[in-house]
């Protein structure tokens, strides 16, 4: 770069020695400068690549109506951010094209119905291309625990300290030991288990005479299917896990986890000893369960009891998160919290002073019902309590509040019901997963008349627009880093002009573009050449109406936006010499309409096409940079092509690359970038900048984000 012209003789004391690399580094790159790197032919130099994702609706409940699909970086719910959104039919699935991190390895993907229900699943992006399908129920749902699903799996193949494959008899396992069972169809008798783990990996296996001291725990893998007899439970510390099937009746008094499948061949009891009981899977009880006092007990899948279900005085209470379905009575006197379904075929009843909870449209289905003296009510959204035989409300303190509505064949005393609680059948419950019968029909409302659900309309009053894209997220930002010598190479510090970008990309209810929002942040002005910015997008330039700032530029086949013409204009300091002052960063916005725009799947979320240009040369407009292999723009002077350390040949569709393999700007999906500081060669900043490079981009994909030990040397790295 020029830039030392207008450099003091002290500031250029300081440019030189800030080239120095630290002697404080604790990692020696083998890659010294740029020029050492071996870059691999046709090497992009991108963070990020393109996906191309589909996401389909097998779900009829609505016939042809809109569904919306929303992908985020994240989980939703635990602060992922969207990055598009868009419509999808049984007919025309949802299809858009992504341009995301190489560290990103899922996204996630939400159907909403127009009833509001929501299905959620993760997409791998690690590939070119992701597809999808949603039906009416969430597969995921029945093991959904409150922790997420289950990430870990144990098996047979490693850690064992004893394996076996045949019947066994007087087997002793004690603190230490990892008994791996892996024959099928075999009898296993113990001695003794004063701790240690016993593993199941085969199937068919009967456990006999299994008496449980300290801290022993018993795994049934996912492959592994095991029938207890004899089995006693009785140490608090101990534990079960069920990953695959267990059969048998035992009592519990430990701790006790069903992934899996768990026949219970009798009753089951939850005893005032025990630990933690989860089920994430299914549980067929034969008998009935008694819920006595264990440190806590959660619901999150499938479980059907041909018994009565009793739900003991002591104790924090019971958590139903997923289905509980009662053949015989429920009789609770505990706290019961329901956020889905409770169905009870014989009679339920809530004794004195306890109070059934009912969340955000959880059901309560008995035949008869029975409200002694205690509560019934409802949180957040109207659930529901529907009684298809008699009611019997009585004692004082009796009462059914919230938001909660009351279906029954019987009547129900208004002065029983307080707090909003009512009468009616009218509150829509959708069938999931969880709930297999749902209540209602859902009430459908489209102000504008586009076809998509205000529910699901990010405009419900235009019906122009639907729906917010973005990249890279609806919070994040994309940086560009240039080089401003080209066709010379540079010092290639990355620092001549740096901006970050996030782009809003509106799209009407048939995934059209209709407007794009473009918010900049204009971080170093590293030069005195005086670059212009700006961005070509993928439209022609007289389907752009309306835009609010910039200059939409003429002469140009495809719609160019130019931000600024000068950068010394835009920015005093240069904010890349370290000890000098600063110039604050400066915020660009600008927004323009599209007219018969392309669909967002061959618009794309991308960065587009951005570039500068050396207005300090003379005001030559035509001396464009841009990313690697991107294009021109038509008033670009292609007569550069090929001069200096230029490698650029059109008729072999290469642009903006030296002959070595280097770019003249690189774009980096995060913001801030940390750049180098004036004059620093970007790989003694960036410590596996080569290595990121040399491996065609396979390794280090982090090496810009990472801050590790021997990641960067923040002594060449510009700090504000």
């Amino acid at each position: 770069m020029k830039k030392v012209i207008l450099l003091t003789a002290s500031l250029g004391i300081i440019v030189f020695a800030g080239c120095k690399k630290s002697e404080n580094s604790t990692t020696k790159s083998v890659i010294n400068s740029v020029n050492d790197i071996k870059v691999p032919a046709r090497f992009s130099w991108e963070s990020s690549h393109t996906v191309n994702v589909t996401a389909e609706i097998t779900d009829t409940r609505f016939g042809s109506a809109i569904y919306s699909i929303a992908i985020y970086d994240g989980d939703p719910y635990s602060g992922g951010n969207l990055i598009a959104a868009g419509s999808a039919t049984t007919t025309a699935p949802y299809v858009n094209k992504l341009y995301v991190s190489k560290q990103l390895a899922k996204v996630y993907v939400v159907k909403t119905a127009p009833d509001n229900s929501k299905i959620i699943n993760t997409l791998d992006v690690t590939g070119s291309s992701a597809s999808v399908s949603f039906g009416a129920i969430d597969p995921n749902a029945l093991g959904k625990s409150e922790n997420g699903f289950k990430t870990t799996t144990v098996d047979c193949n490693s850690g064992c300290t004893n394996t076996i494959t045949s019947s066994t008899n007087n087997l002793n396992v004690n603190s230490g030991d990892v008994i791996c069972i892996t024959g099928s169809n075999i009898t296993v008798n113990f001695s003794n288990v004063n701790g240690g783990t016993i593993r199941v990996c085969g199937s068919n296996v009967t456990l006999q005479n299994l008496s449980f001291n300290g801290a022993a725990s018993l795994i049934i893998t996912t492959s592994g299917s095991a029938n207890v007899n004899g089995i006693n439970f009785n140490s608090s510390s101990a534990s079960i896990e069920n990953d695959g099937i267990l059969n048998g009746t035992f009592a519990d008094n430990g701790i006790f986890t069903n992934n899996g499948t768990f026949n219970s061949s009798g009753d089951f009891n939850l005893n005032s000893n025990a630990g933690v009981f989860v089920n994430n899977g299914t549980m067929n009880v034969s008998g009935s369960v008694q819920n006595g006092s264990p440190s806590t007990a959660t619901n999150n899948g499938s479980m059907i009891v041909a018994g009565n279900f009793q739900l003991n005085s002591s104790g924090p209470g019971f958590v139903n998160n997923c289905s509980l379905k009662i053949s015989g009575n429920y009789n609770q006197s505990n706290r019961m919290k329901n956020y889905n379904l409770i169905k009870v075929t014989g009679t339920t009843t809530i004794n004195s002073s306890n109070e059934l909870s009912l969340y955000n449209g959880a059901m309560l289905e008995t035949v008869n019902f029975v409200l002694d003296g205690s509560t019934v009510k409802g949180y957040g959204s109207t659930s529901l309590v529907k009684i298809t035989g008699s009611v019997n409300i009585r004692n004082s303190g009796a009462v059914i509040t919230g938001a909660v509505q009351v279906s029954s064949a019987s009547s129900v005393g208004s002065s029983y019901l307080t707090g909003g609680a009512a009468t009616g059948n009218s509150v829509y419950i959708p069938v999931t997963s969880c709930n297999s019968d749902g209540n209602g029909t859902p009430t459908v409302t489209d102000t504008d008349g586009d076809g998509v659900p205000d529910n699901l309309d990010a405009y419900p009053n235009d019906a122009t627009k639907a729906y917010n894209n973005y990249y890279p997220s609806s919070s994040g930002m994309a940086t560009a880093a240039f080089e401003d010598q080209w066709p010379t190479k540079g010092d290639f510090d990355l620092n001549d002009l740096v901006i970050s970008y996030r782009y809003n990309v509106v799209t009407n209810a048939a995934n059209n573009v209709v407007q794009v929002t473009a918010n900049y942040s204009l971080l170093a002005t590293g030069g005195s050449l005086g670059n212009g910015f700006g961005v070509q997008f993928p439209i022609s330039n007289s389907s752009v109406t309306g835009l609010t700032a910039g200059t939409l530029e003429a002469g140009q086949t495809k719609a160019v936006v130019i931000l600024f013409t000068n950068m010394r204009d835009e920015m005093a300091q240069w904010n890349t010499v370290p000890g000098v002052a600063q110039t604050p960063a400066k915020s660009y916005t600008f927004t323009f309409n599209v007219t018969n725009g392309p669909s967002i799947s061959t618009f794309g979320l991308t960065g587009y096409n951005p570039f500068i240009w050396n207005y300090g040369l003379g005001a030559n407009r035509g001396r464009e940079i841009h990313l690697w292999g991107h294009l021109p723009t038509d008033l670009a002077n292609t007569g550069y092509f090929g001069t200096a350390d230029d490698n650029s040949s059109p008729a072999n569709n290469l642009y903006y690359v030296t002959k070595t393999g280097l770019p003249y700007a690189v774009e980096i999906p995060v913001s801030p970038f940390s750049y180098p500081t004036e004059g620093t060669d970007i790989t003694t900043a960036y410590l596996h900048f080569g290595d990121w490079a040399q491996s065609n981009g396979t390794s280090y994909t982090d090496w810009y984000s990472n801050t590790a030990s021997g990641y960067r040397n923040t002594a060449n790295i510009y700090t504000k």
